[in-house]
């Protein structure tokens, strides 16, 4: 099968575009708390108008797969043509209605897709997500896909798991302490023990945002929990990440057919 570069899919899109594209190899956007002087070479697609502003970018190293990039461009294009239509209907719809000329705030969204690790089987990558539109601030997300590189397609990590209680039970205990000490890190004293502040309580793990990782590229031997900004904690903590070896009861957790792919760390 042939994949689309993500010029030649932008491209091919142009006519149904009513913004300006702009395809290129530029500087990944930075996610939350990155380091700014730290440039990336990616793909990128970026759409632009007086509406909105689309960025969406994944790191040029994954053309060495080429059904993965075909993958994220189709999805990018989907994505840029999909948020442009909408921003432009919201906007109309406010013009039509409004008095005195009054309008929106322009829309903003971008997209990066980081690699996290690759083991023989499989690539493990993060998408960093910020949303604007129109509040009074705008929204950070983490989410995570395992490409299967012999089966050419997408895996959500979960499924790898025989159930989410399973999960849930071999890291909740390990999960909450360290979430707590980062917590307490954030806001200047301990958590107490037993609150009803839903701030101050645990969360489940598995409804989290769970990222592979591999210290040393044979084995997934990382668990990566990434929360989400009010989940653990007020907007202003923005969203915390949870670091968790793998042990023998994450490897317990998992149906059999890929507890091969994971080792302890």
């Amino acid at each position: 099968m042939q994949y689309l570069t993500p010029r030649s899919l932008a491209q091919a899109a142009l006519p149904l575009l009513m913004s300006a594209i702009m395809v290129s190899a530029a500087p990944a956007i930075a996610a939350q708390d990155s380091d700014p002087t730290e440039v990336k070479e990616s793909y990128g697609i970026t759409i632009e108008s007086e509406n909105h502003r689309f960025h969406y970018s994944y790191p040029k190293a994954l053309a060495r797969e080429p059904a993965l990039s075909g993958y994220l461009d189709r999805k990018g294009l989907e994505e840029g043509t999909g948020f442009s239509a909408d921003s432009d209907r919201d906007h109309a719809e406010i013009a039509a209605k409004a008095e005195s000329g009054y309008r929106l705030n322009p829309y903003e969204h971008q997209v990066e897709w980081s690699e996290e690790a690759e083991i023989p089987a499989y690539i493990s990558l993060s998408r960093h997500t910020y949303s604007y539109l129109g509040g009074a601030h705008g929204m950070s997300v983490t989410t995570s896909l395992l490409w299967d590189k012999a089966g050419d397609e997408p895996v959500e990590v979960l499924t790898l798991f025989s159930g989410k209680a399973g999960l849930d039970q071999a890291v909740q205990k390990a999960f909450c302490a360290q979430l707590n000490i980062q917590r307490a890190e954030k806001r200047g004293h301990p958590i107490p023990a037993n609150s009803d502040d839903g701030f101050e309580q645990c969360i489940t793990p598995s409804d989290q945002t769970v990222i592979l990782g591999s210290s040393k590229g044979g084995n997934f031997d990382t668990l990566s929990i990434n929360v989400a900004p009010y989940e653990a904690g007020p907007y202003v903590e923005g969203s915390y990440q949870v670091d968790l070896p793998v042990t023998q009861a994450v490897i317990s957790a998992l149906k059999p057919e890929y507890r091969s792919h994971f080792a302890v760390r």
